[in-house]
């Protein structure tokens, strides 16, 4: 991303900062929209294949991402499902490209030789390595790291920026070890996150063997390997911040003494182009559907949940809750 990219993408982060210290109207300087919930893969703890596989047209995508940009949002991640499963995704990140968007794109890369073109104007992949391959294999199907690697290390060849992310379950959560050591191999770094649990996108539960204790002793350690320079993307506040979570079996919950900043600050939009707060949120709120109403409007700023251990929800509340801090070590992990 050139000077002139991060400081459009740090303009629009400040304003959405200021609307939201001073509960102004929502200004979400980011947004996630799920292109597809169809996949090619049935993960263990992934809900999306399983939900409605209708998608909006590039017409009503374009009349979306105008929306969008008229909102604020200039950093657009592309999810799904398996966003490669569209064969228009490229005509997609086209669309988002023409409108200024910082786009990220989240793969499982098993389809990569088939559309390579489309990673041209993609700014930062996200892909998925759950722990070594048999840990993989058994959270993500027999066939699931299938010219992953290869994928992986064509993109880092073409200087794109990849990370990994590593759901942390029974599978996973003694393979961490292993996975940096390929992580150093590949030049990747690895976001790990907690399996989310109790709503619409995702399915199954954490084994009781995850004691919580358990649990947060694995991200403090985490923590430990990130100051120590380990390959690591998840930032240090992240880590921490789930070295002292309550309880890993309830991942998010309404806290009367903390703000949460989804709906405000960043969003999440359906392939039917209907809104949440954010993606934990579907199922729990009302959808906003952006084709037909304005988010501004409509968004009453409640949401059902203020704390929780939701990977990117973290993450990006971080954002807001200590934004120096957190912008630093975003900017230190995600280089």
């Amino acid at each position: 991303m050139d000077i002139a990219s991060r400081a459009r993408l740090a303009l629009a982060f400040g304003a959405s900062l200021v609307e939201y210290a001073r509960e102004g109207p929502p200004r979400p300087f980011s947004a996630s929209f799920a292109v597809t919930n169809r996949c090619n893969l049935r993960c263990s703890y992934c809900n999306f294949p399983h939900l409605d596989p209708t998608h909006l047209d590039l017409d009503d995508i374009a009349r979306l991402f105008d929306r969008l940009a008229s909102l604020g949002v200039v950093r657009l991640g592309l999810v799904g499902g398996e966003p490669l499963v569209r064969k228009d995704l490229g005509a997609i990140v086209a669309l988002a490209r023409a409108r200024g968007f910082f786009v990220s794109l989240n793969s499982h890369l098993m389809l990569y030789r088939q559309n390579e073109p489309v990673f041209d104007d993609v700014d930062l992949v996200f892909t998925s390595l759950d722990g070594d391959a048999e840990a993989h294999r058994i959270n993500r199907g027999a066939h699931s790291l299938d010219g992953v690697h290869a994928a992986i290390s064509a993109l880092r060849g073409r200087g794109k920026t990849v990370i990994a992310i590593c759901v942390v379950n029974e599978a996973t959560i003694d393979r961490a070890d292993a996975l940096l050591d390929l992580a150093t191999r590949l030049d990747v770094r690895v976001h790990f996150q907690p399996q989310c649990v109790d709503t619409t996108i995702v399915r199954g539960s954490l084994s009781r063997s995850l004691t919580n204790e358990r649990m947060r002793g694995f991200f403090a350690e985490l923590a430990k390997k990130k100051r120590a320079g380990e390959s690591i993307a998840s930032t240090t506040g992240y880590l921490e911040f789930l070295a002292n979570w309550r309880d890993f079996f309830v991942s998010a919950h309404p806290d009367p003494d903390a703000r949460c900043a989804a709906g405000r600050g960043f969003l999440f939009v359906d392939p039917l182009g209907d809104a949440y707060p954010c993606a934990y949120t579907k199922g729990k709120t009302a959808p906003i559907n952006l084709l037909r109403d304005d988010w501004r409007v409509r968004f009453s700023g409640e949401t059902p949940c203020t704390q929780c251990s939701v990977g990117p929800m973290l993450e990006a509340n971080l954002l807001f809750r200590h934004p120096l801090r957190s912008v630093l070590d975003a900017a230190r992990s995600y280089r």
